[in-house]
Formats: structure tokens, C-alpha cells, sequence
């Protein structure tokens, strides 16, 4: 894994990666969203849990023949059920008011009559004394028990993400917990003097904060390094005893003050890093490692170059380390075919560039106005809402690919 001087493709890089990460744990906790199953997920209840009506309108016997039966007829009304109150059985001849969810006889051989299809009047109101049916309904009306689905039935599978319709589902079958993967921590290691004395802000360890939450629960912490090696030491074993994933920002190149490179070639096995240039603009300068058995993920210090290569890869990554489907590689990911809004860039290497996205009858994809993008131009970063992977040049009107963030 050790650098060989040898520039890699994006996808040689990403593959270096992924070979890094495994899905995180299992446990069981209550079913939140976000998480991801690690074993296959079961309705616990049938749904419905016990035949209910499927209108408002009024339960009577079925009849032997729909002959026994000719409208209009007029029935008294000996009982009411709405929803969650105990069910009533209606006598031959009789009818009983019952409201949409309300509790049939289980196996009780009826239908209901819509109101819709009788005298009373729709809405609110004391129950009536009878009920004239003007026509019979062409169904029963009523849900019977198990009828969309039975105890025991997969509600969904592992590697499922866990999202609001599938909380419906769980909760609506007697489902509240699941076994999932542990939520990642991970800690953001932004270094560089120049942070410290107060030179520059530091913009890339909150920028990179709000991306990896933007994609999945996460417990982040984020701290801010010198140049000191011993420093930089310390912080890295305080992280590994705690985080499942360290990435830092800047100090990857093999300049005399690069320290994440000098720090991590000093102290790792030669066989558990690699640091060198991948073939993309912005963000050559790339590397990663193994610290005490933890992924370090080591991004370039341009705030451009950081940012788009967290798109590309950690992104990506973070979903392997979740427990969601492993991409097959680093395109395997949501995708629009667009428009150029504009002439894109002429890329002397692949270029990975942000850029905006419209969507009104068709999909236009845009570069940023000015100048050609620079991995320290993050003032032209606001308004980009994905990026486009260019290897040859795209004019104004000519199809393209681009990966919305």
C-alpha cells in the first residue's frame, strides 16, 4: 500500500479505499431514521390486526342471495362503533352505525353500506334510529385480518436504510427495534499552523462536518492540529480509540512541513498506507492509512479539492461503513443525464467539476460563472448542487453526466 511514486486513476484510488472499510456492528436499538438494518426485518402482527370497515356507513348480516335484499329498504340502527371501540354484532334485520377502522366481527359474514348509499346525511351526528339503503354496494367494505400482511411477513431486508415509510410499516406490525449497524463516529482532523496562530480560519473541518452528517447519522468530532508531529501523533491515537473513521485535511503532499504524511509513514507499517497523486483535478495529493486498525482517509488541504474529494470518496465510503449496499465503484451512485448550460472546462486531467443543477421541463447542468475553477476557489462552491467527472470537453447544449451532492 505504500507509495510507489506512480499516479493512480480515480478508480484505482477508490478501490484502495474501499478495501479499508467493513459495515460497523450490529445492535439492537429502536427503529430510528437513519440506521441500517443488519438482519432481515419481520412484521411481528398481521395488517390489518383484526377485520375493520373500510367506510363510514352501516353493518348489516350479508344476505343468503342478493335477491333476500331489494332496495330500497329500511333498517333500525341498534349500535355504534367508531374506531377503537369494541365491536357490536347486528341481528338479522338490524343494522349498527360503524365508522372507517371501526372493529367488524372477526369472520363475521356482513357488509357494510356506505352512508354515501343511504339517508343519513354525511358528517357528524347522533346515530339514527334507522337507515333507508337506496343500492347495495358491489364489495363488503371490509378489511379482513391479515389481508395486507401476515405475522411473520419481511418487511424488509439487511443493508435497508431505515426511513419514514419503512417506520409505518415496522410500528404498524408490532415492530419497534431492529437489529442495525452502530452509527459511524468519526473524527475530523484539520491541520496546519496556520489554523492555529490564527492566519486563516479553518473552513474545511466544518465544511466536512456538515457534508458526512448531510449523508447519514454520524457522531462527529472535529478538532484543529499544527504542525507538530508529537501533536499530531496524540490526536491520532486519542481518535482511534474512539472513532471509526479519521479523515484529516492538508499535509498530504512531501513538502518539510506536509506532517500528516511525515507523521503516519513515521509511525504505521509500510504495508498500511499509501500517499501519492491520483490522476484528478482538484485533489492529486491523496493518501490513506491503517492507524491501530482504524481507516485514516487523508484529503488534500485546498478547501476545493477537499471538498470535492470527499464527494467522491467518502461519501461513497461512508455507506459501506453504515452497512448500506458496498458500491461497485465510485460512479455507482445517484445519477442525472443534463444538458451544458454553459461550455464546461477543457480537462488536462479528470476533472471533477461542482456545478449547478436546474431542473424545469428539462435538466441543465452549469459550471460556476468566472474564471476556471482553482482547488482554492471555495467562494465559488455556493450554488453548485453536484459535480460532473470530465475527461474530455462538454460545449453548451451537448449531454452530460452529472452526480447530484
Amino acid at each position: 500500500m505504500t507509495s510507489t511514486g506512480t499516479d493512480l486513476s480515480i478508480e484505482e484510488y477508490f478501490d484502495r479505499l474501499h478495501a479499508l472499510f467493513r459495515a460497523l456492528p450490529a445492535e439492537r436499538a429502536p427503529l430510528v431514521q437513519g440506521r441500517v438494518l443488519a438482519e432481515p426485518l419481520f412484521a411481528r402482527l398481521p395488517l390489518p390486526p383484526r377485520d375493520n370497515s373500510a367506510m363510514d356507513g352501516f353493518l348489516i348480516p350479508a344476505p343468503a342471495s342478493p335477491d333476500d335484499l331489494t332496495t330500497p329498504f329500511t333498517l333500525p340502527v341498534i349500535g355504534d362503533v367508531p374506531a377503537g371501540s369494541p365491536t357490536q354484532v347486528p341481528q338479522p334485520g338490524t343494522a349498527v352505525r360503524i365508522m372507517t377502522g371501526g372493529e367488524v366481527p372477526e369472520g363475521f359474514d356482513g357488509l357494510i353500506i356506505p352512508v354515501e348509499n343511504t339517508d343519513v346525511p354525511l358528517g357528524s351526528g347522533p346515530v339514527p334510529e334507522t337507515v333507508t339503503v337506496h343500492h347495495l354496494p358491489d364489495r363488503n367494505h371490509i378489511r379482513r385480518r391479515g389481508s395486507h400482511i401476515d405475522a411473520g411477513h419481511q418487511l424488509a431486508g439487511s443493508a435497508t436504510l431505515v426511513d419514514a415509510p419503512l417506520i409505518a410499516a415496522s410500528l404498524s406490525s408490532g415492530v419497534d427495534s431492529a437489529v442495525v449497524h452502530r452509527i459511524p463516529r468519526v473524527t475530523i482532523i484539520a491541520t496546519g499552523e496556520e489554523l492555529i496562530n490564527g492566519q486563516l480560519s479553518d473552513s474545511n473541518g466544518p465544511m466536512l462536518e456538515a457534508l458526512i452528517s448531510s449523508t447519514g447519522l454520524c457522531e462527529i468530532t472535529r478538532t484543529v492540529c499544527g504542525d507538530s508531529p508529537i501533536e499530531l501523533q496524540r490526536r491520532f491515537n486519542a481518535a482511534a480509540a474512539d472513532s471509526d473513521l479519521i479523515v484529516t485535511t492538508g499535509g498530504v503532499s512531501a513538502g518539510a512541513f506536509d506532517v500528516v504524511r511525515a507523521v503516519i509513514e513515521d509511525s504505521v507499517e509500510r504495508d498500511s498506507y499509501w500517499f501519492g497523486h491520483v490522476n484528478q483535478r482538484p485533489g492529486a495529493p491523496q493518501g490513506h492509512a491503517l492507524w491501530d486498525g482504524i481507516p485514516v482517509v487523508c484529503l488534500p488541504g485546498n478547501p476545493v479539492a477537499a471538498f470535492v474529494s470527499a464527494h467522491l470518496y467518502l461519501t461513497q465510503l461512508l455507506r459501506s461503513l453504515r452497512g448500506l449496499p458496498r458500491p461497485t465503484g465510485v460512479k455507482d451512485r445517484p445519477c442525472l443525464t443534463a444538458v451544458a448550460g454553459a461550455d464546461f472546462p477543457e480537462p488536462h486531467h479528470p476533472l471533477i467539476q461542482p456545478c449547478s443543477i436546474t431542473m424545469t421541463e428539462s435538466i441543465t447542468a452549469s459550471p460556476p460563472p468566472g474564471p476556471r475553477m482553482r482547488s482554492h476557489h471555495v467562494a465559488a462552491l455556493p450554488g453548485t448542487h453536484g459535480f460532473a467527472l470530465l475527461t474530455s470537453p462538454v460545449a453548451a447544449g451537448e449531454q452530460l453526466t452529472v452526480y447530484p451532492y
